[in-house]
């Protein structure tokens, strides 16, 4: 044999060498790896996917002793091995109601001497399903909010927990009925106002969470209701007394007449002008027309806005009332709309 041939000849020896030092080495390591699963709420006797365990040497059909003691692990108990019939296999099957949210993977040890080539490490995932509904974290509200609060306000917020795995546990929110002054965002329980509140008291709407599975599961629903403050304002003048004469339209004092032009896109709840004053250091505002003014006035700035929708020209008295000391001046605009 020549040097060179020598040389593949050792080359070659050298790689069975190491084949064979790599399979002493898995069957002297750590046991094999099986991974198996089996769904949530499979009654009592439900085989496990996925676990067949090969069987080695003699026949150890009749080792049912083994069966019984040689399955270990936390919660191990919760199975039981089998030998599967015409196959030289073992197989593991449960022995009760399987909870996910209890345990989700179990992590057992199989050893079965004479029938197994070693140890093996069992892996069981619980597969989920849609068993629980959403719930709440919190309890009913009654939210104050002003009338005049911006559209777009977050008013409150819900949130809610679903024990159940992936898109079982995903939540979503609506409300019922339907708000048409509020909107539930679905994806983070958040409530917004999208509606002016201008002559709303109260309402009360129902806020839910459902979960995203096969079969919906709805939580069940928190009330939340809303008490609309007017903080602020002269938004219904007092009414006369039967009998007793109408309360002029004029005041006394300087009158000045603006002329204000109201876009058609304009809605109720939109500001509309403020009213000038430079007269006084201190004052309020106050609307003294007719009891169904188009518009509200804010007391302490002079901001008017729109309370419902009109169709004529307009007018409308907006009396203007010196507080910086007493024995009050008085002064009058008259806005004709």
């Amino acid at each position: 044999m020549t040097k060179g041939a020598t040389g593949r000849h050792a080359l070659g020896t050298l790689q069975l060498l190491v084949a064979v030092a790599v399979s002493l080495s898995a069957a002297r390591g750590t046991p094999s790896l099986h991974y198996g699963h089996i769904a949530e709420n499979s009654p009592s006797g439900s085989p496990v996917d996925g676990v067949k365990l090969p069987l080695v040497g003699g026949d150890c059909r009749a080792a049912h002793l083994l069966l019984d003691t040689g399955l270990t692990g936390n919660y191990a108990s919760d199975f039981k091995l089998f030998f599967h019939r015409g196959q030289r296999n073992v197989g593991l099957k449960s022995t009760k109601t399987l909870d996910r949210e209890f345990i989700a993977i179990y992590e057992l040890r199989v050893t079965l001497p004479g029938c197994l080539k070693g140890p093996a490490s069992l892996q069981v995932e619980v597969a989920d399903q849609n068993d629980n509904a959403p719930e709440f974290i919190g309890e009913n509200k009654t939210v104050k909010v002003n009338e005049l609060t911006l559209l777009g306000t977050e008013v409150a917020r819900y949130s809610a927990k679903d024990s159940d795995a992936e898109k079982n546990g995903q939540v979503t929110y609506f409300a019922r009925p339907k708000s048409h002054f509020v909107h539930v965002v679905p994806s983070s329980g958040q409530v917004t106002l999208v509606r002016s509140l201008i002559g709303v008291t109260a309402f009360t709407l129902h806020v839910y969470a459902k979960d995203n599975g096969d079969q919906v599961l709805i939580s069940e629903p928190l009330r939340l209701q809303f008490e609309v403050a007017r903080d602020g304002f002269d938004r219904f003048p007092r009414q006369p007394r039967a009998g007793s004469p109408r309360r002029p339209r004029a005041v006394s004092g300087e009158e000045l007449a603006l002329t204000v032009t109201v876009s058609d896109d304009v809605k109720v709840g939109d500001l509309i002008f403020t009213v000038p004053d430079q007269k006084f250091a201190k004052r309020w505002f106050e609307v003294v027309s007719e009891p169904d003014s188009p518009v509200q006035i804010e007391r302490d700035s002079g901001r008017l806005y729109l309370a419902h929708a009109f169709r004529s020209p307009t007018d409308v008295v907006v009396k203007i009332q010196n507080v910086r000391e007493e024995g009050a001046e008085n002064g009058a605009v008259d806005d004709q709309l």
